[in-house]
């Protein structure tokens, strides 16, 4: 192997070795030092695919806390501008999409108590019989 080759291969491994070193300096500042923190963020910033799942958490917290006055808090907050519009259109588009059955039934509970309602509820409704 020449001097040429012996320097080309020395640089590399120089970049190479400073490329980690700083890549991991990196990651250990933005991590541990100066880590991003969101603090009061609010639910209207979320993409819709997130408010749906948003809106699950709140049928699902509702479910178990019975907290109606929270719960349309919570719908409020979202931000559309007909949350009960978009509540039942969450709901039903989950029961055609035949999701899971469990939180059918807490999108549903919900949307009875709010005195949201679709005949495609009837099978999730609450007091409804299994068959």
């Amino acid at each position: 192997m020449n001097l040429q080759n012996q320097g080309l291969f020395r640089i590399i491994g120089w970049l190479i070795i400073g490329l980690i070193l700083g890549a991991g300096l990196g990651l250990f500042l933005g991590w541990v030092v100066w880590p991003t923190q969101f603090t009061e963020a609010d639910p209207t910033v979320l993409e819709e695919k997130h408010k749906r799942d948003y809106t699950l958490m709140i049928a699902s917290t509702y479910w178990e806390d019975e907290d109606l006055n929270a719960a349309m808090d919570r719908l409020d907050s979202i931000g559309e501008e007909d949350p009960f519009g978009w509540y039942r259109a969450v709901t039903l588009d989950h029961i055609l999409g035949r999701e899971d059955d469990l939180e059918i039934r807490h999108l549903v509970n919900l949307a009875a108590d709010l005195g949201i309602y679709s005949q495609a509820m009837e099978p999730y409704w609450p007091g409804a019989v299994e068959e």
